[in-house]
């Protein structure tokens, strides 16, 4: 009896294996359902041996449906790939900012690098250069011939030390040794700058590069448009006063042949095709008396 129920059991287990493998759509845990079926069945196998070959089959019936299981896995994990999240992810901007009020006499960006390297990482130092006018002023006076600088900005890869370092060295003696410290009494005007970023700085230098360019076209293109209204007006005034001269030359030639024509004198214009006024013509012909007309009229009605 026992032998029979165990032969039942794998019968059982391998025709669900069959039918598992063969119904479409079963995902992997069914068919490790399958395959735990499989294990029970195993599991009661009796001391006789029989039962092998059907273990053999569930074995092989198991993997040939966790085969293709395992396959569609594989491509939807290739398909569904995403890349990790530390490549997606930007860095995070630790860096911070701190603002020199005041720069010591003469003192250049590479002696600040070197005075602030001491307190931490150092990332990028910029100084402002004092005016052209103040700078050539002092020259002229006889002063420093150095470069000196107004203001600057010292950037430190971490905001934490800078805020500790700005809090820390603000209004206190710049120090060091005494022995060829040209900075030792001088003092430290800093100030950290919140949520400000060294793109920035350059913001208002470009701003005002971009006005002074713009203010320069606007007054280069006036300054050319009143260039040439200014050469269209001479242009019209040439050619009035041309007009003019011709009509004048005109005018006097007629009236001085005229007058030539009239007085006699020498260099007077000759016609092609004289011709006598209504006057001339009127004094020119001659005057019929009374007594002849009736006489003409009477010879010829007669």
């Amino acid at each position: 009896m026992v032998v029979r129920r165990k032969r039942k059991a794998i019968d059982v287990a391998a025709e669900v294996a069959p039918a598992d493998a063969e119904a479409p759509g079963k995902g992997p845990a069914e068919s490790s359902t399958a395959e735990g079926a499989a294990a029970l069945g195993g599991a009661s196998k009796g001391p006789e041996g029989e039962g092998r070959p059907a273990k053999k089959k569930r074995r092989v019936a198991a993997a040939g449906t966790s085969a293709p299981a395992a396959a569609t896995a594989v491509e939807v994990e290739a398909e569904v790939a995403v890349p990790p999240a530390a490549a997606e992810t930007e860095e995070v901007d630790r860096r911070g900012i701190v603002h020199l009020a005041s720069v010591p006499a003469f003192m250049s960006a590479d002696k600040v690098r070197h005075l602030m390297e001491e307190f931490g990482e150092i990332g990028r130092v910029y100084l402002a250069p004092e005016d052209k006018a103040e700078s050539s002023r002092r020259k002229r006076a006889g002063g420093n011939r150095k470069m000196r600088f107004t203001e600057g900005w010292v950037e430190f890869m971490d905001r934490r030390l800078a805020k500790r370092v700005a809090g820390t060295l603000n209004a206190t003696a710049i120090g060091g040794k005494k022995r060829h410290n040209f900075y030792r009494d001088d003092m430290w005007n800093l100030k950290y700058l919140p949520r400000f970023k060294w793109h920035m700085l350059k913001e208002g230098t470009i701003y005002n590069r971009h006005v002074r360019k713009a203010r320069l076209e606007q007054k280069l293109g006036q300054a050319r448009r009143e260039n040439d209204l200014f050469l269209e007006r001479v242009h019209q005034a040439k050619t009035r006063k041309a007009i003019d001269e011709k009509r004048a030359a005109k005018g006097s030639g007629g009236g001085g042949g005229g007058a030539a024509a009239q007085g006699g004198g020498e260099g007077a214009r000759i016609p092609r095709f004289p011709q006598t006024s209504h006057r001339e013509m009127s004094r020119a012909s001659p005057k019929v008396s009374g007594d002849s007309a009736d006489r003409i009229l009477s010879s010829l009605f007669s």
